[in-house]
């Protein structure tokens, strides 16, 4: 199978991909991530085969959630939203040319749903397409100036494409064929209606990022000097006042009476000198390896950040800034992993200082983060796509696994002794030709 795997978003986003097609490969399959120009050294760093699509738009997406951030409110301003909305529409015309190019012989299009060019590939081409939850829609998604901006932003090009407009592109936009949630019932049990064609399978790890890590002397020397510590992370979220907003989590750490970490990173945290006890750590860290070892993790409810919190099984404080971060803190307060939720906007060091000491002391959070993380650990994510993948080029007559059929990897494959083996999307060109 030749299958490419395409997403838009943070490098929360972006790790399931590499997850699922790090599972792909060991299974004989060929998958290319293609993806924004900025994600290549990811891509390389895990081995998997990239290939750029559209120009790099990560400015305008940090624009987009600095303004959610600061003034949620304007979402209901359709001129505000277009105006954050158009380098967006600048880029997708060449996103749609690149990723149209980039599935040229595939077998497979899979792509995350906030990827607005993967539809119009699949109706432009019938290239299977598969379509990978691993957010969800939460805060504006289904607002009506949001969906407006969506459908304006998305809507031209498919006309221009000579496809039909889209009257919810976050809905329109899905797979017909094949929709996975990489998510764990456990974390939110699946709603009853969902329609055949939709699974969720649980979460994808990035397995063996931890394993090939190694963590530098000041961080391993930081966690054996005494109890475990806290951990403060807000991924990639750009705050208005970094310094200020480090004094509070210092604050906030002082009060519970524990030692911190606080990565910096993308979100310019910990810039400033930290009194004994705390930690700046910059750059990516495996969570899989850190999560374990600490007592609480402080973060912003981010998709991704919750999965790896909920398999640690380790007690969490949540700080939902914008999107779909709202949903997945509720959803960790209602698992009993967590305090109350402490949106963003309503952040003091008080109240956050009260929140770690309710995540530490409290043997229910402890009890239901061990219980979840049981559970979550059980789950087989990659593996269960992977096979409705498989599966459905099988209903639909296309690839099987090359390596399993012919032990075949990517650089033992040669054509100069016959015809390369036909890509579901040419079998299906050949056979509407005989039609």
């Amino acid at each position: 199978m030749r299958a490419v795997l395409t997403n838009f978003g943070s490098t929360g986003d972006i790790l399931p991909f590499v997850a699922l097609a790090q599972e792909l490969r060991r299974h004989g399959h060929h998958p290319v991530l293609a993806l924004p120009p900025s994600f290549e050294p990811l891509a390389r760093a895990q081995g998997v085969p990239f290939t750029p699509v559209g120009p790099d738009l990560s400015h305008a997406q940090d624009d987009i959630t600095r303004q959610m951030m600061v003034s949620p409110d304007r979402i209901g301003e359709g001129d505000h939203l277009q105006s954050l909305f158009t380098p967006l529409a600048t880029g997708l015309p060449r996103m749609l040319e690149d990723l149209r190019a980039a599935c040229a012989g595939a077998d497979v299009l899979i792509s995350g749903r906030v990827q607005p060019a993967a539809r119009m590939v699949h109706d432009l081409t019938r290239i299977p397409l598969v379509s990978v939850y691993v957010e969800h829609s939460g805060s504006g998604g289904g607002h009506p100036a949001f969906l407006e901006a969506v459908r304006r932003l998305i809507n031209p090009v498919r006309q221009n494409a000579g496809l039909p407009p889209f009257h919810n592109p976050l809905v329109d936009g899905e797979s017909p064929q094949l929709v996975l949630y990489a998510m764990s019932q456990h974390v939110r049990p699946p709603p009853r209606d969902l329609p055949g064609h939709h699974h969720m399978v649980g979460y994808f790890y990035l397995e063996g990022d931890a394993l090939a890590w190694t963590p530098p002397d000041a961080l391993k020397d930081f966690l054996a000097e005494g109890e475990p510590p806290l951990f403060f992370t807000f991924g990639s979220l750009l705050h208005q006042d970094p310094e200020a907003f480090t004094q509070l989590l210092v604050d906030a750490a002082l009060r519970s009476g524990r030692r911190a970490i606080i990565q910096s990173g993308a979100s310019r945290l910990a810039k400033q000198a930290l009194p004994p006890g705390f930690l700046a750590v910059d750059g990516m860290l495996p969570y899989s390896w850190l999560f374990p070892r600490t007592a609480c993790v402080v973060h912003h409810s981010g998709a991704g950040t919750c999965s790896l919190a909920f398999r640690a099984g380790t007690p969490q404080v949540l700080v939902p800034h914008a999107y779909d971060q709202f949903l997945w803190a509720d959803l960790g307060f209602d698992r009993g992993c967590a305090p109350a939720p402490l949106p963003a906007s309503q952040l003091t060091a008080a109240r956050l200082g009260d929140a770690i000491r309710e995540a530490l002391t409290s043997p229910r959070i402890r009890e239901a983060s061990t219980a979840v993380g049981e559970r979550v650990r059980g789950e087989q994510g990659l593996m269960v796509a992977r096979q409705h993948i498989e599966q459905l080029l099988t209903r639909l007559g296309g690839a099987q696994p090359a390596a399993a059929q012919t032990g075949a990897t990517d650089e033992d494959e040669d054509t100069s002794s016959g015809p390369r083996r036909r890509s579901a999307l040419e079998q299906q060109r050949l056979r509407r030709r005989s039609h």
